[in-house]
């Protein structure tokens, strides 16, 4: 009887921790689906066991079809790590190693490539420039290619380092990994994803997001400007290829999660290769970090109309999903918010900022080149009304103007203060997680 009553305590309290979680969860989530900043569907997972699990905003804002928690969601980057997991299944098989020269399964390999190998690529540590931060990536994006344009866009360009010497995000290496992928499996890198992942991890509504294809229950992708959706500009979806053209849902991430949890998809070698961090945390399409003294697992995706994120803590079975349909959509601090709500906490809820509309002639003084550092720079450009911002290595960013030289972006806690002397813009200081970076204005 004593044994029986204790069990009952236990688990009434485990319902109340999951419904605290539920009810700040909700709580959180509305605020900034309120203020226009997240339009999507959530989800918590603790002790691997889901807590949480709702849409906010359209999936449709012109016909008012609401998101559900089964819409399918543009991934953007988190879409790499299932390439990664398809790199190391092939490992797995025999068809490669990823210590191999990455040039063996490419066609027409520069001579400055042979170095390179599939760890590297995977790592983000090849040296070869990222293609979509090329001056060419706007007119790229628009074109019906898999591979191509994409190859012959980096195929002749200068190296950023030699390979192995520091890591540099590139989609171009992930790219690349798909055509290693093909060549390797012989098949496309669609068909053995859905063969040797999603098939055995169960997840019946991930697959290569199409612009033709009849997809059920997909959201379309937004911007917002001055508060207000608007659509997003198109993208091939043949261009990111495993770099970033899934598309999925929470509920089959939570699959995914499970499946990496329970060895269902690789074994514990490749689980510790995948999760083994080369540079600045980077392993095989994750983020490796720590937590509160525990390992984290992360990934984020941004691509045109969509920003995602995917969170988990291995040792305790927590997993935050969020998929947004904002490509400008506040993903990271939700993520970040949702976290501290699993693990007990409380966050801050989102607060609006004020917003002014500057005029062309003031957005025009802030257009040019600001050098954050000798190989990392900001660029600001205006698109219209519309200030972008772009990081080398980095996609395009919209930026706000709070007031007169204060800019912010509205997916990450940052402001940028305009700097002037005698009255000329000459530079700008960059203000985020509490440290400062000085950047004079080369261009």
């Amino acid at each position: 009887m004593v044994i029986r009553q204790a069990f009952l305590i236990f688990g009434l309290a485990a319902a109340t921790f999951a419904q605290d979680i539920a009810v700040k969860a909700d709580e959180f989530v509305s605020a900034f689906n309120k203020q226009n900043k997240f339009s999507g569907a959530v989800l918590i997972a603790k002790e691997g066991k889901i807590v949480f699990d709702k849409a906010y905003g359209m999936a449709n804002y012109e016909w008012s079809v609401p998101n559900t928690t089964d819409t399918r969601f543009r991934l953007g980057s988190v879409s790499k790590q299932f390439g990664a997991a398809a790199i190391l299944k092939l490992e797995e098989m025999g068809k490669l190693k990823t210590t191999d020269k990455a040039c063996d399964y490419l066609p027409e390999c520069p001579e400055i490539w042979k170095p390179i190998t599939i760890h590297q690529l995977l790592t983000h540590t090849s040296g070869i420039p990222n293609f979509t931060a090329l001056k060419d990536y706007q007119r790229l994006k628009l074109l019906p290619s898999k591979y191509e344009e994409q190859y012959k866009s980096v195929r002749d360009a200068k190296m950023d380092f030699d390979p192995g010497f520091k890591f540099q995000y590139s989609n171009s290496g992930y790219i690349l990994l798909g055509q290693i992928i093909e060549k390797a499996a012989g098949k496309p890198w669609e068909v053995f994803l859905q063969e040797q992942i999603f098939e055995p991890a169960g997840m019946t509504s991930t697959r290569a997001d199409s612009n033709t294809a009849l997809i059920p229950k997909r959201a379309n992708g937004y911007l917002v400007r001055s508060g207000t959706p608007v659509n997003s500009g198109y993208i091939d979806m043949r261009i990111p290829n495993i770099a970033g053209g899934l598309i999925s849902t929470t509920g089959d991430l939570y699959k995914w999660d499970r499946a990496l949890a329970a060895g269902k998809i690789l074994t514990d070698a490749s689980r510790a290769k995948m999760w083994t961090p080369e540079k600045d945390k980077y392993a095989y399409g994750w983020v490796v970090g720590n937590e509160a003294g525990k390992t984290t697992h992360g990934h984020g995706g941004g691509i045109d109309g969509f920003s995602t994120f995917i969170h988990r803590i291995p040792d305790d079975g927590t997993l935050v999903v969020v998929l947004g349909n904002f490509e400008d959509g506040q993903t990271r601090p939700v993520r970040e918010g949702l976290t501290r709500i699993a693990n007990g906490g409380t966050p801050e809820l989102p607060k609006l900022r004020p917003e002014i509309q500057l005029d062309t002639a003031t957005m025009d003084e802030y257009v040019g080149t600001y050098q954050l550092a000798p190989n990392f720079a900001l660029v600001i450009s205006r698109d219209g009304n519309q200030l972008i911002t772009q990081a080398t290595g980095q996609g395009k960013l919209p930026v706000y103007a709070e007031a007169r030289d204060i800019l912010f972006p509205k997916v990450v806690p940052t402001t940028i203060l305009i700097q002037r002397e005698n009255g000329k813009v000459n530079g700008l200081i960059l203000k985020q997680g509490g440290r400062e970076m000085k950047a004079p204005k080369t261009q």
